[in-house]
């Protein structure tokens, strides 16, 4: 009943305000304006992102009241509170770059602090699960470095998908949906109930920002959607007496993340600058070849819930076929992740050859229809 009441306050909230934002007053809003690397032709409303925020920072700390109550553990309780503060730093960096676009470093600088702020607060990585290795402890320097590079990579990974008319915020509902799976069925009930939180926000922003998008999400939005994600991955798999593999995690998280990478690797093999603003993931190409908002993002809905789907099996192997099979299980699950991927990728690659072949057909036979008419 709790997270019911949790998930129903947070949705409308979230669509309650990016209601407002998407009407509120022009002095208030920003207009993202279209131009050479835009999908969208008309100026529309950002900063969306701020019902996301919204809703997260008016009920977690209601989390935190009951967390004193619970444990009168006054320590865990102002770690607590520290990460809080550090989503709020990461949701104003976000929402300085939506109002005035600050520089790279500026933004970063911003991104590590609140990063900083999350490692003080016992977000960090402890250890990592390998299959048929078992646990590997990690050191404290080690872990330190990995968690900066993991939230900040993580947050701005997250921006870099945002890029059509609900695709991050809907991907976000099913990234935090299968967290939340995973968080309670391992016991870290604080963390499932956010993110169950954070799944009923994105529900309430996808709500205006569906296609076709009365509103965006703004960096506002998506770093601070992309840093809680990684913040409460982070928890989930290094905390507890059930702690989440790793690479479950990432099993849950890796539609967007091997859209990036697979990308970043394309464009470095290509030898263009990878710092350069670029319309070359794989969603941008599929729109480029002529495909909707809508089906677009339906396509990398069904992906992620397939490859969360396969990242809960994983988390659970265990309890599915017993201790003597569960890291065969597991290796099965990441075998058939891969090949979904391969599939997907040789699937953009298909679209974009017959795509253009219909292009060349076009433009082959309108000459010969114009000269006969």
């Amino acid at each position: 009943m709790f997270r019911a009441s949790i998930f129903f306050l947070a949705g409308v909230i979230a669509y309650l305000v990016t209601g407002w934002l998407a009407t509120a007053p022009a002095w208030f809003r920003s207009l993202d304006m279209p131009n050479a690397r835009s999908s969208h032709t008309q100026p529309t409303p950002r900063m969306g992102g701020l019902g996301i925020v919204a809703a997260f920072v008016i009920i977690l700390p209601l989390l935190w009241v009951m967390l004193i109550g619970a444990s009168r553990n006054w320590m865990l309780a102002m770690k607590f509170g520290f990460a809080l503060l550090s989503y709020v730093i990461i949701a104003g960096v976000g929402l300085v770059d939506d109002m005035r676009r600050i520089g790279p470093l500026a933004k970063y600088l911003g991104q590590l602090v609140a990063a900083l702020i999350a490692l003080w607060s016992g977000v960090t990585f402890l250890y990592l699960h390998v299959p048929f290795v078992g646990r590997l402890d990690v050191s404290v320097v080690l872990g330190a470095v990995m968690t900066i590079i993991w939230m900040t990579g993580f947050s701005n990974l997250f921006n870099f998908m945002d890029g059509i008319d609900g695709l991050a915020g809907g991907v976000g509902v099913i990234y935090s949906l299968a967290l939340a799976a995973v968080s309670i069925g391992t016991g870290h009930r604080l963390i499932g109930a956010g993110c169950l939180m954070l799944a009923a926000a994105c529900l309430g922003f996808v709500a205006h920002n569906f296609p076709p998008a009365k509103i965006f999400m703004g960096d506002v939005g998506s770093l601070f959607i992309g840093y809680v994600l990684a913040a409460f991955a982070t928890v989930t798999s290094n905390s507890g007496e059930r702690p989440v593999p790793f690479i479950a995690v990432l099993l849950i998280l890796s539609s967007f993340l091997y859209d990036t990478i697979f990308t970043l690797i394309r464009r470095a093999r290509r030898g263009e600058k990878l710092w350069e603003a670029h319309r070359s993931h794989l969603y941008q190409r599929l729109i480029i070849a002529g495909q909707s908002h809508r089906r677009v993002t339906l396509t990398y809905y069904g992906l992620s819930a397939a490859l969360g789907t396969g990242g809960v099996a994983y988390a659970f192997a265990e309890k599915l076929v017993g201790d003597g099979l569960m890291d065969w299980l597991r290796m099965l699950i990441l075998l058939g992740s891969i090949l979904l991927l391969a599939a997907f990728t040789v699937y953009v690659y298909w679209y974009e050859t017959v795509a253009q072949r219909a292009k060349q057909t076009f433009a082959s036979e309108a000459p010969a229809e114009a000269i006969e008419g």
